[in-house]
């Protein structure tokens, strides 16, 4: 049974009437599923999820394993500051104790730390006696640069259409403690877009006197993908939701074709065989839009990453399905900005496992004054690659024996050549990288690299969603008209909210769900911390 709201556009569905086609399985998905079952009272066996692969997760991800080298994905953070992520996990029982939310498991393993204490070092630089950390309580930012911040902020965003960051500030800016921190933090590059970074701004400014701290962040206990991803599956799985692993999504068929407003098919292969699945108007289709981990490149110990191939042979079925639509109209979005420019969104990534070698973090420890045995975030001033080192709480994976440790890194300008290792990064082995990180760092080199594995990852579009844009290159959430069809994941458009935390795509399925469903609630709005603004920057 399918009834329009008098007051809205909007629709008010019979739960127990439809059935829910999510295509794609990472937290975008997952979110509108758990939503769907919890707050809409859909049956979780009328909510069916397509995935290309045979695991959930999309962008939250790791592999591996003590012997061979594990490999984490650099993905997104939960941010409890957002209710938005908080509400999911307060609905999910916990993987280590059903009795408990997934959000109180997270809360305790975060109460167990001083999350306000300093801990230590953010950046380092080489000086004369050796490597110094970078005095980053004052920023260093003019007084012209502070006004044109603050300009940035206020003024609307329409004036910053297709602009980049570049475009607003003079050379000086990007030599700024200020833009180092920030940039290597968010992964901002000069060339990205002007419009992401006013809102960065916006969202983050209050914590801009402790992102040389960045362990004032909620993290999870193990990965994302054993702590969040695997107890939000298992959960559905055991409220019946159809899990349609190995299931390509070749098409999606709407009507009418001048402007179309409602899916009538859905077409796709599973395991070999072309299906089509019909789709009622009371139905809903969710559909998560390109990929930030499609085209990634792996290289190991011994070989770097392969040579990215053509952008066309990078993109994953998230993408082809995304510029599929996009074909039918312009309020689809315009897949094309994003994955057409490589050079200017890849970065390269490196997962580094060291097996009875302590003494790395002996000699970490007492660099970075971290009296919690971890480091959240270590930038490298004068590394070419620009080098970022992240070393959490031990263990990070619920296998990872006790004389294994895994930390991971990223480098900001893999296309040049290292400072010791004289050639561009991206043609370097994992042997190489972690060679030139440990004489960043004045380490010894030959025992921890004769105990160690680093595995290198080129991801050709991990900072896509920074390039600069204009209107209607990212569609919203419920593009115009359509009354069975939403979009998630880190390409729509959300306005004054940003791509860091994957609160972004859960507050996305939060609206996609409520809406299409004609509930009477939205996703609650972020903090402004602007008027902080005046008293950070100096």
């Amino acid at each position: 049974m399918l009834r329009r709201q008098s007051t809205s556009k909007s629709f008010i569905r019979a739960p127990g009437d439809l059935h829910a086609w999510l295509i794609g399985s990472g937290i975008a998905s997952l979110t509108a599923a758990v939503h769907l079952i919890k707050d809409a009272q859909v049956p979780g066996s009328r909510v069916h999820i397509l995935e290309t692969r045979s695991v959930t997760g999309g962008g939250v991800e790791n592999t591996g394993n003590a012997s061979n080298g594990y490999v984490v994905f650099s993905g997104r953070h939960p941010n409890l500051h957002d209710v938005c992520m908080g509400e999911l996990l307060s609905q999910v029982p916990s993987a280590e104790d059903p009795a408990k939310t997934i959000l109180e498991s997270l809360k305790e393993s975060n109460a167990n730390e001083t999350l306000d204490e300093e801990t230590g070092t953010r950046v380092l630089a080489e000086g004369k006696p050796g490597l110094e950390e970078m005095e980053t309580r004052r920023l260093g930012v003019s007084l012209k640069d502070r006004m044109d911040l603050i300009m940035i902020m206020i003024e609307g965003e329409k004036i910053l259409d297709n602009k980049s960051i570049e475009d607003l500030f003079g050379h000086d800016f990007f030599k700024t403690k200020f833009w180092t921190v920030f940039s290597v933090t968010f992964g901002f590059q000069p060339w990205h877009s002007a419009i992401e970074f006013r809102r960065y701004l916006r969202k983050f400014i209050h914590n801009i006197p402790s992102l040389n701290n960045l362990g004032t962040a909620e993290r999870t206990r193990y990965t994302q993908n054993e702590f969040i991803i695997t107890p939000i599956t298992n959960f559905l799985k055991e409220q019946g939701v159809d899990f349609r692993f190995d299931t390509k999504v070749t098409d999606i068929l709407t009507y009418p074709e001048g402007d179309p407003t409602t899916v009538s098919e859905i077409k796709m292969t599973q395991r070999g065989t072309e299906k089509i699945v019909t789709v009622d108007a009371n139905d809903i289709v969710i559909i998560t839009l390109g990929s930030i981990n499609s085209g990634s490149q792996q290289g190991t110990n011994n070989k770097p990453p392969p040579t990215l191939a053509d952008t066309e042979n990078l993109l994953n079925d998230q993408w082809r399905l995304w510029s599929k639509l996009s074909k039918k109209s312009m309020k689809f979005g315009n897949p094309e900005n994003f994955y057409s420019r490589v050079p200017e969104s890849r970065l390269l990534t490196f997962t580094i496992t060291t097996q009875k070698a302590p003494e790395f973090f002996s000699r970490l420890l007492p660099l970075t004054c971290d009296k919690r045995r971890r480091t959240q975030l270590l930038s490298l001033k004068d590394s070419n690659w620009i080098l970022n080192l992240s070393v959490p709480n031990q263990p990070i994976f619920q296998d990872q024996p006790k004389d294994v440790h895994v930390f991971w890194g990223y480098a900001m300008s893999p296309e040049r050549e290292g400072n010791f290792v004289k050639k561009p990064m991206m043609a370097c082995s994992g042997e190489e990288i972690l060679m030139e990180l440990l004489q960043h760092l004045h380490f010894p080199v030959d025992f921890i690299l004769k105990n160690s594995i680093t595995i290198p990852c080129l991801m050709p579009f991990v900072t896509a969603e920074l390039l600069t844009r204009g209107h209607g290159d990212r569609p919203e959430v419920i593009p115009h008209n359509m009354t069975n069809l939403a979009l998630v994941g880190q390409f729509v458009e959300i306005p004054d909210d940003t791509t860091f935390t994957m609160d972004y795509s859960v507050r996305g399925a939060q609206m996609a769900v409520y809406r299409l469903m004609g509930l009477k609630r939205e996703p609650q709005k972020s903090r402004s911390y602007i008027s902080e603004f005046l008293d950070l920057l100096i």
